[in-house]
């Protein structure tokens, strides 16, 4: 951490703010707390004070990987808004994501509107993209009931635990995403296959076909018009990136999310294969870079990787979540009750 950082960390420590690793030794999240009345309660000076500490915010997240901001005045979507305001949009926003999410406000999305019963596993966000956020801020407005969680996991740790014939061939032959939107008006027939099988007047927010495919191709991915009217898209990447600020080498996709397999949809999975069978255009499949299929037991040998890198913190209202995208993946707890977890994409 350069030397100016440290000293404006260190003011953090002592005049502004309160900090406690969630998960002392690993640190993930570490939780930040207003130490005086003022950023407790006037929402005028903790944006004020949020943009003027962006450097440290910004060191100590590095550091960590993720920050919770919690006990400040951030009382609704409109005040989340203005604390990150100083942040940059990545190119592209959310255009031809993967989540089912609408768009509250400026810059400002549901976190998912994916059924509460389904687990969305870990991920770093658009990593099946050439265009990603290099940091990602959850604003939590209601918990649920029960569960619900945003879930975290050190990307480090999981990279260090590849199997290494595995990440040799992604090394040299990198990913394949192949994903399909339905047209509009045409449903699956089943309310949870819609959800995670989005129409592309969704994804490209947008009616006119000409403009979803020249937005593909803007964004450098490769385009189709199915028989059906669905639209299929691909795209080839890396498996592994470097983080760029600290030249890490870091596990970087999204082959664990986007293979429907028994351990990433649990009892969808034979919803899935029942309806998509072997002719129909499945929402989302990925192979090696080259179009080879990757082996069953490396996919599979990530989920126990996943899980044991995984920290979870209950939701509390108001809390804001920073997450470093690169080096911190996230996912979600299915819940009960009324949950109300909004999102936005920052670099």
């Amino acid at each position: 951490m350069a030397t100016h950082a440290v000293a404006q960390v260190a003011k953090l420590f002592e005049t502004d703010v309160l900090t406690t690793p969630y998960w002392p030794g690993r640190g993930l999240p570490l939780f930040v707390q207003p130490a005086h009345e003022g950023l407790r309660s006037d929402l005028g000076a903790t944006v004020d004070w949020f943009e003027e500490q962006r450097p440290a915010i910004d060191a100590l997240l590095l550091e960590h990987g993720a920050l919770v901001l919690r006990g400040f005045p951030i009382e609704d979507t409109a005040a989340f808004s203005r604390v990150i305001a100083g942040y940059d949009s990545p190119d592209f926003g959310y255009l031809a994501g993967a989540s089912p999410r609408a768009k509250l406000a400026d810059r400002v999305f549901e976190a998912t509107s994916a059924p509460a019963e389904a687990v969305l596993g870990m991920h770093q966000e658009m990593a099946y993209l050439p265009h990603y956020p290099a940091r990602i801020a959850f604003y939590c407005r209601m918990p649920s009931v029960t569960g619900g969680e945003t879930y975290l996991a050190d990307m480090r740790a999981v990279t260090a635990r590849i199997d290494p014939a595995f990440a040799v061939e992604l090394a040299g032959r990198g990913v394949r995403y192949v994903r399909n939107f339905r047209a509009p008006g045409v449903s699956t027939g089943h309310p949870v296959l819609d959800a995670f099988h989005k129409t592309w007047t969704d994804a490209f927010s947008t009616q006119d076909a000409d403009r979803a495919v020249a937005d593909c191709r803007a964004m450098g991915l490769e385009a189709e018009w199915l028989g059906d009217g669905s639209l299929a898209v691909t795209y080839v990447g890396p498996a592994f990136i470097d983080h760029p600020a600290t030249g890490e080498r870091l596990w970087f996709n999204q082959i664990a999310t986007q293979t429907l397999s028994p351990e990433n949809t649990g009892d969808r999975f034979a919803l899935y294969e029942t309806h998509y069978g072997a002719t129909r255009a499945r929402p989302y499949a990925t192979t090696y870079g080259d179009g080879g299929p990757i082996p069953t037991q490396f996919v599979s040998a990530l989920y126990p990787i996943l899980a044991e890198a995984t920290v979870a913190f209950p939701w509390s209202h108001g809390d804001l979540l920073l997450i470093d995208n690169f080096r911190v993946a996230h996912g979600r707890n299915a819940y009960t009750g009324r949950r109300d977890v909004q999102v936005a994409l920052l670099n």
